[in-house]
């Protein structure tokens, strides 16, 4: 086995078993402990991020960006290798019971998300990939599509969080320019649905990058591109696609 699948057998137990406790503790963890703007932070996410730290510290020491504890071990320098790790993507969505919400995890080397796990808990999905090794859904091999025309094909995308005129401006003109657009509140679901050939593209402006590593290796390791243009630790500019349709602007 490659180090890669190692490496992702560690993420993939970690991830199901994050979900499996969020899918427990509904109740108790659906409590709001902060709000600010459009963003909701929930019980859930603490106890999700501390279950997932102690494991991977535990199983793969590397260097940890979350979503909650923000670095983790940054001076730890080991080779390149970074996880990053958003204990619950969606927390509106878990809190309202809207099922995509995801537990994502990610590793990337020297910058570059190379391993992905998203566990879709509430429907019970796992997709899970490694560059260069393949991407799976349950354990099923999965491939981006081959829909090559954006007037044929669906954009997974967000209302911009940090929106300006010329943001909202290229906002619409996706609008126009694809068959379907599909905002499901999760950029780690919307990700690992262009991986496996339910979407063709995905485009937002201002996410985080544990929002989107898990998802944008998944999509490489199933045939497809991504682009995240940004520094790590601040809001990003992220586009995928399964490499027929053009990286949308």
């Amino acid at each position: 086995m490659s180090e890669l699948k190692d490496l992702l057998a560690i993420a993939e137990r970690v991830a199901k078993a994050a979900g499996a406790a969020l899918m427990a503790h509904r109740t108790e963890w659906s409590v709001i402990a902060a709000e600010e703007g459009r963003e909701v932070k929930i019980d859930a996410d603490k106890h999700a991020e501390a279950l997932i730290l102690a494991a991977l510290e535990k199983e793969a020491p590397y260097p940890v960006i979350s979503e909650e504890a923000g670095w983790v071990g940054a001076g730890l320098g080991r080779d390149g290798w970074i996880w990053a790790v958003d204990p619950l993507d969606g927390s509106v969505n878990y809190l309202r019971n809207y099922p995509h919400c995801a537990v994502s995890i990610a590793l990337l080397h020297r910058g570059a998300p190379v391993v992905g796990v998203v566990e879709c808990f509430a429907l019970g999905e796992h997709f899970s990939g490694a560059v260069g090794e393949g991407a799976w859904l349950n354990g099923a091999p999965i491939r981006v599509s081959t829909i090559a025309e954006p007037a044929s094909g669906i954009l997974q995308t967000g209302v911009p969080s940090r929106a300006s005129v010329a943001s909202m401006a290229l906002f619409e003109a996706r609008l126009r320019s694809w068959r379907k657009i599909r905002m499901i509140g999760s950029a780690a679901s919307a990700l690992a649905y262009v991986a496996a050939g339910r979407a063709e593209a995905y485009r937002e402006s201002g996410s985080m990058i544990w929002d989107v590593a898990a998802g944008c290796a998944l999509v490489k390791a199933a045939g497809g591109q991504f682009t995240i243009r940004g520094e790590l630790d601040q809001p990003l500019e992220v586009a995928a696609s399964n490499g027929a349709v053009a990286l949308p602007d």
